[in-house]
């Protein structure tokens, strides 16, 4: 199959031609999403105070305080429900890792891996064979 230049050089500029008409008459008829403009004010948390541990709590994200200390960066709100002052707490300049409760069956699944390896390793094996 032998083509011309001038044909496929035509045939290449309408594919492009009908790919920007697509472009542009979807970008057009994209209807407008009015959640999306607005920055959302209010964030859901699960409570880790005492009293009500494990309670969802909404905060008012509207307004606020920002500060810092030089080692975390401090953002204070308002609990929507009960009006108290929320003070959440950030390390400044650096990653984090939120640990949770320790699941006491996948502890002790852990411990085992680590059992069988330790194990292995003084064989000087990778595998284990039954007898």
């Amino acid at each position: 199959m032998n083509l011309h230049p001038y044909t496929f050089l035509k045939k290449v500029t309408v594919g492009l031609l009908l790919v920007y008409i697509g472009l542009v008459f979807s970008q057009v008829t994209t209807p407008e999403c009015p959640v999306c403009e607005e920055p959302v004010n209010i964030w859901y948390k699960v409570s880790t105070a005492e009293h009500d541990r494990g309670k969802i709590v909404r905060l008012d994200m509207s307004k606020g305080q920002a500060f810092t200390d030089g080692q975390f960066i401090f953002i204070v709100v308002q609990d929507l429900d009960t009006e108290d002052i929320i003070y959440i707490g950030f390390p400044n300049g650096g990653d984090w890792v939120s640990e949770g409760p320790k699941d006491p069956f996948l502890e002790a699944l852990d411990e085992e891996f680590k059992n069988l390896e330790d194990y292995l390793r003084s064989k000087n094996s990778q595998e284990i064979k039954k007898q």
